[in-house]
């Protein structure tokens, strides 16, 4: 599924290769408020089917992400993410599910979503993570990010981890 282009949707303003800013950090409660939404609608475990893929270029969908999880979590690969999940993670506008996670996101993410995967995985129910990560220029990104185990049917041993991402860069502070 390709995103199109951003520059005709007025909600991906800054759409692009900048500095992250995630004006946005509650992104990661709104994807379990969709998500526990879903789960009333379809029953008790949730399905990929139900979880409106097609709407991957609205606005809802720009943070969130689906990551095919394999046993050997380093294998796991993201399938599909909007277009501000892109921009904060300077990835290209459609993912490689044929590229492991490792080898897509940058290195100060990758144990982050290697730990999310896992988690979710083994407590069966939503797992979020936030702290904050060195980049490369010395500047601190605190990130929120939830992950939330979903499979192909229900009962199905192929997993996927479905969640939001949102981060913002603060300066370090500068000591006296």
């Amino acid at each position: 599924m390709a995103i199109s282009d951003p520059s005709g949707m007025s909600w991906a303003e800054g759409w692009g290769h900048s500095e992250p800013t995630g004006r946005n950090r509650r992104e990661a409660e709104r994807v379990i408020a969709y998500w526990k939404g879903k789960l009333a609608e379809l029953g008790a475990e949730m399905t990929v089917a139900g979880l409106d893929l097609g709407r991957i270029n609205s606005k809802d969908w720009s943070n969130r992400f689906l990551i095919a999880v394999d046993p050997m979590v380093e294998r796991s690969a993201l399938v599909l993410y909007g277009p501000k999940f892109a921009q904060l993670l300077h990835l290209p506008p459609q993912a490689r599910a044929d590229l492991p996670i490792l080898r897509q996101l940058p290195r100060r993410y990758a144990e982050v979503f290697l730990r999310g995967c896992t988690e979710a995985q083994k407590e069966m129910a939503p797992v979020r993570l936030e702290g904050d990560v060195e980049r490369y220029d010395n500047r601190i990104e605190q990130y929120r990010v939830v992950f939330i185990p979903v499979g192909v049917k229900p009962n199905s041993l192929t997993c996927f981890a479905f969640g939001a991402f949102s981060s913002r860069i603060v300066e370090p502070a500068v000591s006296a």
